[in-house]
């Protein structure tokens, strides 16, 4: 491997077998599972640890410090907080709710809206633990405070966007990327975001052509009962998917190689859209096989057992309810565990191995002239992400 002063651009690689991810990941999801989930911290950290030093840019690994006792503070932190937040929220809305409109439907779904706040705080929250728990040669990456702002800038500019009939989606995107990038630092000098809003726009609309046409047919079809007009929706649902699918590869792949930092150090990555969906058929494919076998292996060794318990299912209803409830949390825990961590093993690296095979750095020397910085440290980790699975175990 050459080294990077030497070279203007450092390429990227990622190393580790997906046969060696799947074994890490099987062992920690049955820890899990074994635990009632109480060991999904350390599982999470160990995955992310491997997932870190697999990713080599320039030749050198990436580092996660993360440490499974802040997640588990963290996350009793969050599910508290949450847990209050949403209590006294649901109460009050639908008591208002039942006295307006003799319904507690309004204040029900106001209250399933109140959740997209939290989502963006959580989001946010979540990748500053990542940054602040993410170093490269030896120097820290951090991100600052800002988890109420960018709920805020989050709200406003979803709003705008739907006043907008979905226009101002893509200045969404920017407008969001722009505030991550401006609070995230590689040592002692901070990112930039140099792409101007307008250049997501063309990519973005095949997808906002294909979402207004499924509306508009829903329209004709269901309020004007017109249902010879139904065929639209094959026109229409696969221009709204496969150009959804495009604009997040491309939106991705402007949004990311605009990235500076330093004097003018930055990113340039290459995914290709046809790549993308392929690692997802082909993934959810391999995760649907996975586990049609494990409900068939299990539903064959339930009933061996239950041909040689026979005799003594005469007394099925006097037997303890809480097997029951053990048995329905036991199946609950090993199926959306298990669907997690093979979607990890089969789509998420596979996707990281695809943008990793594209991704190149620019400006090695300015890259090399950075220093370290503040070190920026989070001790309640990222419960609020974990509250909401983000990024699947990662």
């Amino acid at each position: 491997m050459a080294d990077g002063t030497a070279l203007d651009r450092m390429g990227a690689e990622v190393l580790g077998s997906r046969g060696a991810l799947f074994s890490l990941v099987f062992r920690t999801t049955g820890l899990t599972v074994l635990t009632l989930g109480v060991y999904s911290f350390w599982a999470r950290t160990r995955v992310r640890r491997w997932l870190w030093s697999a990713l080599r840019v320039g030749g050198s690994p990436f580092e996660y410090v993360g440490q499974p006792l802040e997640k588990l503070m963290g996350f009793v932190i969050a599910a508290v907080i949450v847990a209050v937040y949403l209590g006294l929220i649901v109460m009050v809305l639908i008591f208002v709710s039942l006295n307006l409109f003799e319904s507690p439907g309004p204040g029900t779904a106001a209250a399933f809206a109140l959740l997209l706040p939290v989502y963006w705080f959580a989001q946010y929250r979540g990748m500053r633990y990542l940054l602040n728990h993410t170093r490269w040669r030896g120097i820290a990456f951090s991100m600052k405070p800002g988890a109420w702002r960018y709920t805020g800038l989050a709200l406003l500019w979803t709003l705008l966007s739907i006043l907008s009939l979905g226009l101002l989606w893509p200045v969404r995107q920017q407008r969001l990327w722009r505030f991550r990038a401006r609070r995230s630092f590689y040592g002692d000098d901070h990112f930039r975001l140099t792409l101007p809003a307008r250049r997501l726009i063309p990519p973005f609309l095949p997808a906002l052509a294909g979402i207004w046409g499924l509306v508009a047919t829903t329209y004709i079809v269901g309020g004007m009962e017109r249902e010879d007009h139904a065929w639209l929706y094959l026109l229409f649902g696969p221009l709204a998917f496969f150009g959804w699918v495009h604009w997040k590869v491309v939106s991705f792949r402007l949004l990311a190689s605009s990235l500076v930092f330093a004097s003018g150090a930055g990113l340039t990555v290459q995914p290709r859209t046809g790549r993308v969906i392929g690692i997802h058929l082909g993934g959810w494919l391999a995760v649907c096989a996975v586990l049609i076998a494990a409900a068939f292996g299990a539903a064959m060794a339930f009933g061996f057992l239950a041909v040689s318990a026979l005799p003594q299912l005469e007394d099925i209803e006097n037997l303890d309810p809480a097997w029951f409830v053990a048995f329905g949390l036991l199946f609950y825990l090993t199926f959306f565990l298990g669907r997690g961590a093979l979607r990890l093993v089969f789509v998420t690296y596979p996707l990281i191995r695809h943008v990793g095979d594209t991704l190149q750095l620019r400006g090695a020397a300015e890259v090399n002239a950075v220093r370290k910085g503040e070190s920026a440290h989070m001790h309640d980790a990222d419960g609020f992400a974990n509250l909401f699975d983000m990024g699947s175990g990662i």
